[in-house]
């Protein structure tokens, strides 16, 4: 029993090795098009049998890197939100927590979040359904501060959501991700700018 435990643990050991080096070599090439099994096989120092025997093809490798993403990072930050109750408080946290925890914090999101954007395979359906709900969310709480009228009310949620996550996002492709010192500065100024553009003031977080 406790070789076969031994066992499991060195499976999933070297499982989350192939993905953190497929991660890193997806933001070196820019996506996973252009990520080929061979350079995944080099870069982990294994086989493409081997390779195979852990994950059976290059999707479901792919579709487990986009599911350690949202398992670690994503899923957490949604839970945490949905459990605020006043919304203006709610999309602060969402506002400050998306930049300084996720986005300044994991660059490989930048060739993820585009993955999840233009990949068609009915395979990642849960990886595009846990992004919607982020996306849902954050309309949802919009719509509640119009109804409540504490925001401006001419902007559709779905286009402000739309706005909010683009805008937060792109940080992905200018932020330098040596410069950690930044990111409390960064947060700040996209909690100001994003308030202030939905004509909303700046409070604190939870």
């Amino acid at each position: 029993m406790a070789s076969k435990q031994k066992r499991q643990r060195a499976s999933q050991k070297k499982k989350e090795k192939i993905i953190q080096t497929t991660m890193q070599l997806l933001l070196k090439k820019g996506s996973s098009s252009s990520t080929s099994t061979t350079d995944i096989c080099a870069g982990a120092h294994l086989t493409r049998p081997t390779l195979y025997h852990y994950f059976g093809s290059k999707r479901n490798l792919l579709l487990s890197v986009h599911m350690d993403s949202i398992e670690s990072v994503l899923r957490p930050y949604l839970e945490n939100a949905a459990t605020i109750a006043d919304p203006l408080e709610r999309l602060t946290y969402m506002i400050r927590t998306y930049t300084k925890d996720i986005v300044c914090l994991h660059p490989e999101l930048r060739v993820l979040i585009h993955d999840t954007l233009t990949t068609k395979d009915k395979y990642f359906r849960e990886v595009r359904e846990v992004w919607k709900r982020h996306y849902l969310l954050l309309r949802d709480t919009i719509n509640s501060l119009q109804s409540e009228g504490k925001m401006l009310s001419d902007v559709r949620p779905s286009w402000a959501a739309l706005f909010v996550l683009g805008m937060i996002t792109w940080t992905t492709y200018w932020f330098d991700y040596t410069r950690k010192d930044e990111v409390d500065h960064i947060a700040d100024a996209a909690l100001q700018l994003i308030l202030n553009g939905l004509g909303l003031k700046e409070m604190s977080t939870r």
